[in-house]
């Protein structure tokens, strides 16, 4: 898989580090956006973790879709929140991390009858566009202290004894540690965005996405108490299907995808219309 990265325009607080995996905010709690370097494709997670914060501010990081294109290099307001999803008329997405609350579904809703049915699936491995993949690199590591560093060399005792799990289950979002996902689906002629914290999908936080309009980019607003993010490279499992979507592409134009003598079943699996 490619490494994604982010892209070379961004907010003038910030400085992008290790070839622009890190986005890390040098000064004040405002200007800090950034974008993927390429759009997403429908079930691409972006996965990011929160590696370092900074007291003082109030609020935190920002995360979502934009149309907006940063190879336009335009000119970027301060905030995520309220001034880049203002901009233009419906061309941005973009949820508000929280210590808590974070979830858009209510499971016993009245509006909710049936048990919400994650995207994620209930399995160890998640199946997404990027490949297969086992479920706990989405989820967050335990924050370390001084006397849980084995040997003076920055790894955590994970030793039976030593009272840790291997990944954290009470870490609060805007933590350190904590890792935070936004990706899009395709629902008929719209898509739907949404929100994986720590391993779980927080549901569908926008819908009708107008993604024929536009590529959609991811954006990260390194805001407030958060200081430095890193996008997580996920490390997957290819799959034939997608193997053979991918090389199809390459040969046709999505827009001839419908003359093709294809189940229509098949059509909507070229359209990234199903999983």
């Amino acid at each position: 898989m490619p490494v994604l990265r982010f892209h070379p325009h961004h907010g003038e607080n910030i400085r992008l580090l290790e070839d622009r995996v890190v986005s890390f905010r040098e000064s004040s709690f405002a200007h800090g956006i950034s974008f993927s370097e390429k759009p997403l494709l429908p079930m691409e997670i972006f996965l990011i973790e929160i590696e370092k914060n900074e007291r003082g501010w109030s609020g935190h990081l920002r995360i979502g879709l934009t149309q907006h294109d940063p190879n336009n290099y335009f000119g970027l307001p301060q905030y995520a929140l309220p001034d880049l999803a203002n901009m233009g008329m419906n061309k941005s997405w973009i949820f508000a991390v929280t210590k808590s609350h974070n979830r858009v579904y209510d499971e016993n809703g009245i509006d909710n009858p049936k048990p919400y049915r994650s995207i994620l699936g209930d399995g160890d491995f998640v199946l997404m566009y990027q490949g297969l993949f086992h479920r706990s690199i989405l989820r967050a590591l335990p924050r370390l202290q001084a006397s849980d560093l084995a040997d003076g060399s920055g790894l955590a005792n994970h030793s039976p004894d030593s009272g840790y799990s291997e990944y954290s289950d009470d870490i609060l979002p805007t933590d350190v540690g904590s890792r935070i996902g936004i990706l899009y689906m395709i629902k008929d002629d719209m898509a739907e965005m949404h929100f994986i914290l720590n391993g779980e999908d927080q549901g569908p936080c926008a819908k009708d996405i107008p993604y024929k309009s536009g590529p959609l980019y991811a954006v990260v607003d390194v805001y407030g108490t958060t200081k430095q993010v890193r996008i997580i490279q996920l490390s997957c499992i290819g799959t034939l299907q997608n193997a053979c979507r991918d090389s199809i592409l390459k040969c046709i134009k999505k827009s001839c995808i419908g003359q093709l003598p294809i189940p229509k079943k098949l059509k909507q699996y070229l359209r990234y219309e199903t999983a």
